[in-house]
Protein backbone atom coordinates (compact mmCIF):
# COMPACT_ATOMS: atom_id res chain seq x y z
CA UNK A 1 0.00 0.00 0.00
CA UNK A 2 0.89 3.66 -0.25
CA UNK A 3 0.45 5.72 2.91
CA UNK A 4 0.43 9.50 3.19
CA UNK A 5 -0.93 12.29 5.39
CA UNK A 6 -3.60 14.61 3.98
CA UNK A 7 -3.79 18.34 4.80
CA UNK A 8 -6.07 17.65 7.77
CA UNK A 9 -3.37 15.48 9.35
CA UNK A 10 -5.22 12.21 8.71
CA UNK A 11 -3.21 9.19 7.52
CA UNK A 12 -4.56 7.81 4.24
CA UNK A 13 -3.70 4.43 2.76
CA UNK A 14 -4.12 3.25 -0.83
CA UNK A 15 -4.11 -0.55 -1.25
CA UNK A 16 -2.17 -1.74 -4.29
CA UNK A 17 -3.19 -5.42 -4.26
CA UNK A 18 -5.18 -6.41 -7.34
CA UNK A 19 -4.10 -3.35 -9.32
CA UNK A 20 -1.63 -3.15 -12.18
CA UNK A 21 -1.05 0.63 -12.34
CA UNK A 22 -1.70 3.42 -9.82
CA UNK A 23 -1.37 7.02 -11.00
CA UNK A 24 -0.24 9.88 -8.75
CA UNK A 25 -1.06 13.52 -9.44
CA UNK A 26 -3.30 16.53 -8.87
CA UNK A 27 -5.97 15.57 -11.42
CA UNK A 28 -9.23 14.22 -9.95
CA UNK A 29 -8.85 11.23 -12.28
CA UNK A 30 -5.54 10.19 -10.66
CA UNK A 31 -5.80 7.07 -8.49
CA UNK A 32 -3.96 8.98 -5.75
CA UNK A 33 -5.23 12.55 -6.10
CA UNK A 34 -3.18 15.14 -4.18
CA UNK A 35 -4.77 18.44 -5.27
CA UNK A 36 -3.46 20.54 -2.36
CA UNK A 37 0.21 20.40 -3.45
CA UNK A 38 0.84 22.89 -6.29
CA UNK A 39 4.33 21.43 -6.87
CA UNK A 40 2.79 18.12 -8.00
CA UNK A 41 2.00 17.84 -11.72
CA UNK A 42 -1.51 16.98 -12.86
CA UNK A 43 -0.20 13.54 -13.86
CA UNK A 44 3.03 13.17 -11.89
CA UNK A 45 4.09 9.51 -11.68
CA UNK A 46 2.91 5.91 -11.88
CA UNK A 47 3.37 2.98 -9.50
CA UNK A 48 2.98 -0.34 -11.29
CA UNK A 49 3.68 -4.02 -10.90
CA UNK A 50 5.83 -6.29 -13.07
CA UNK A 51 6.45 -9.95 -12.24
CA UNK A 52 5.35 -9.47 -8.64
CA UNK A 53 7.59 -6.41 -8.06
CA UNK A 54 6.36 -2.85 -7.58
CA UNK A 55 8.10 -0.06 -9.46
CA UNK A 56 7.68 3.70 -9.72
CA UNK A 57 8.06 5.61 -12.97
CA UNK A 58 8.18 9.32 -13.73
CA UNK A 59 9.41 9.13 -17.37
CA UNK A 60 9.15 12.89 -17.80
CA UNK A 61 5.53 13.08 -16.62
CA UNK A 62 6.29 15.60 -13.87
CA UNK A 63 7.78 19.06 -13.96
CA UNK A 64 9.50 18.86 -10.56
CA UNK A 65 10.59 15.22 -10.51
CA UNK A 66 9.95 12.22 -8.29
CA UNK A 67 12.26 11.10 -5.47
CA UNK A 68 12.67 7.82 -3.60
CA UNK A 69 14.59 8.08 -0.32
CA UNK A 70 15.86 11.47 -1.47
CA UNK A 71 17.22 10.21 -4.82
CA UNK A 72 15.71 11.40 -8.11
CA UNK A 73 13.90 8.73 -10.11
CA UNK A 74 15.21 8.56 -13.65
CA UNK A 75 13.00 6.26 -15.69
CA UNK A 76 11.87 3.44 -13.40
CA UNK A 77 12.89 2.37 -9.92
CA UNK A 78 12.01 -0.75 -7.94
CA UNK A 79 10.28 -0.06 -4.62
CA UNK A 80 11.13 -1.79 -1.34
CA UNK A 81 9.16 -1.95 1.89
CA UNK A 82 9.66 1.29 3.79
CA UNK A 83 10.75 3.41 0.81
CA UNK A 84 9.82 7.09 1.07
CA UNK A 85 8.42 8.57 -2.15
CA UNK A 86 8.47 12.36 -2.44
CA UNK A 87 6.53 14.25 -5.09
CA UNK A 88 6.25 18.00 -4.74
CA UNK A 89 6.15 18.72 -1.00
CA UNK A 90 4.24 15.49 -0.22
CA UNK A 91 5.74 12.23 1.06
CA UNK A 92 4.22 8.79 0.66
CA UNK A 93 5.50 5.58 2.22
CA UNK A 94 5.53 2.35 0.23
CA UNK A 95 4.57 -0.58 2.46
CA UNK A 96 4.91 -4.17 1.29
CA UNK A 97 4.90 -6.77 4.09
CA UNK A 98 5.82 -9.45 1.52
CA UNK A 99 9.22 -7.81 1.01
CA UNK A 100 11.75 -10.44 2.15
CA UNK A 101 14.27 -7.73 3.07
CA UNK A 102 11.90 -6.28 5.66
CA UNK A 103 12.55 -7.34 9.24
CA UNK A 104 9.10 -6.29 10.46
CA UNK A 105 5.71 -5.58 8.94
CA UNK A 106 5.09 -1.87 8.95
CA UNK A 107 2.10 -0.44 10.73
CA UNK A 108 0.35 2.41 8.93
CA UNK A 109 2.84 5.22 9.56
CA UNK A 110 1.86 8.72 10.60
CA UNK A 111 4.01 10.50 8.04
CA UNK A 112 4.40 14.23 8.12
CA UNK A 113 3.73 16.02 4.81
CA UNK A 114 7.10 17.78 5.13
CA UNK A 115 9.97 17.08 7.49
CA UNK A 116 12.58 19.42 8.84
CA UNK A 117 15.10 18.38 11.45
CA UNK A 118 17.01 20.57 13.87
CA UNK A 119 20.80 20.60 13.84
CA UNK A 120 20.80 18.56 17.05
CA UNK A 121 18.45 15.96 15.53
CA UNK A 122 20.71 15.66 12.49
CA UNK A 123 23.73 15.13 14.77
CA UNK A 124 21.78 12.48 16.74
CA UNK A 125 20.87 10.69 13.48
CA UNK A 126 24.50 10.71 12.33
CA UNK A 127 25.67 9.28 15.66
CA UNK A 128 22.92 6.64 15.57
CA UNK A 129 23.95 5.54 12.06
CA UNK A 130 27.74 5.69 12.54
CA UNK A 131 28.18 1.95 13.37
CA UNK A 132 26.28 1.06 10.18
CA UNK A 133 28.52 3.22 8.00
CA UNK A 134 31.93 2.14 9.32
CA UNK A 135 34.44 -0.20 7.71
CA UNK A 136 33.60 -3.05 10.08
CA UNK A 137 30.71 -5.44 10.16
CA UNK A 138 28.37 -3.21 12.18
CA UNK A 139 24.74 -4.18 11.70
CA UNK A 140 23.31 -2.53 14.82
CA UNK A 141 22.87 1.22 15.24
CA UNK A 142 24.43 2.97 18.24
CA UNK A 143 22.58 2.65 21.56
CA UNK A 144 21.00 5.68 23.20
CA UNK A 145 23.87 5.71 25.73
CA UNK A 146 26.50 5.55 22.96
CA UNK A 147 24.85 8.41 21.09
CA UNK A 148 24.69 10.46 24.30
CA UNK A 149 28.36 9.78 25.10
CA UNK A 150 29.42 10.49 21.51
CA UNK A 151 27.67 13.88 21.40
CA UNK A 152 28.08 14.90 25.03
CA UNK A 153 24.31 15.03 25.56
CA UNK A 154 22.13 13.82 28.40
CA UNK A 155 20.71 10.36 27.68
CA UNK A 156 17.16 11.61 28.27
CA UNK A 157 17.63 14.27 25.58
CA UNK A 158 18.86 11.63 23.13
CA UNK A 159 15.91 9.35 23.94
CA UNK A 160 13.41 12.17 23.35
CA UNK A 161 15.07 13.21 20.09
CA UNK A 162 15.20 9.63 18.78
CA UNK A 163 11.57 9.03 19.76
CA UNK A 164 10.56 12.21 17.89
CA UNK A 165 12.61 11.15 14.87
CA UNK A 166 11.07 7.66 14.91
CA UNK A 167 7.62 9.24 15.01
CA UNK A 168 8.45 11.47 12.02
CA UNK A 169 9.52 8.39 10.01
CA UNK A 170 6.32 6.55 11.01
CA UNK A 171 7.91 4.00 13.38
CA UNK A 172 6.61 5.22 16.77
CA UNK A 173 4.51 2.09 17.40
CA UNK A 174 7.36 -0.41 16.94
CA UNK A 175 9.38 -2.01 19.78
CA UNK A 176 12.34 0.14 20.84
CA UNK A 177 15.13 -1.91 19.22
CA UNK A 178 13.22 -2.24 15.94
CA UNK A 179 12.25 1.44 16.10
CA UNK A 180 15.91 2.49 16.40
CA UNK A 181 17.02 0.18 13.58
CA UNK A 182 14.23 1.34 11.27
CA UNK A 183 14.98 5.00 12.06
CA UNK A 184 18.66 4.48 11.25
CA UNK A 185 17.90 2.72 7.95
CA UNK A 186 15.38 5.41 6.94
CA UNK A 187 17.93 8.11 7.76
CA UNK A 188 20.59 6.39 5.64
CA UNK A 189 18.20 5.93 2.72
CA UNK A 190 17.20 9.60 2.96
CA UNK A 191 20.82 10.76 3.07
CA UNK A 192 20.46 12.05 6.64
CA UNK A 193 22.69 9.53 8.39
CA UNK A 194 26.01 10.43 6.79
CA UNK A 195 29.15 11.91 8.17
CA UNK A 196 27.94 15.51 8.08
CA UNK A 197 27.05 15.36 11.75
CA UNK A 198 30.57 14.58 12.91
Amino acid sequence: MLVYVDPTGEAQSVPLAGREVVTLGRRPEADVCLPWDAEISRLHAEVFTRAGEWLISDDGLSQNGTYVNGLAVEGRRRLRDGDLITIGRTSLSFCDPRDPSADVTLAVPELQPTRTFSEQQQRVLCALCRPLLGDGEGVTPASDREVADDLGLDRGVVERELDALAHSFGYAGLPLSVRRARTALAAIRSGLGGEAGR
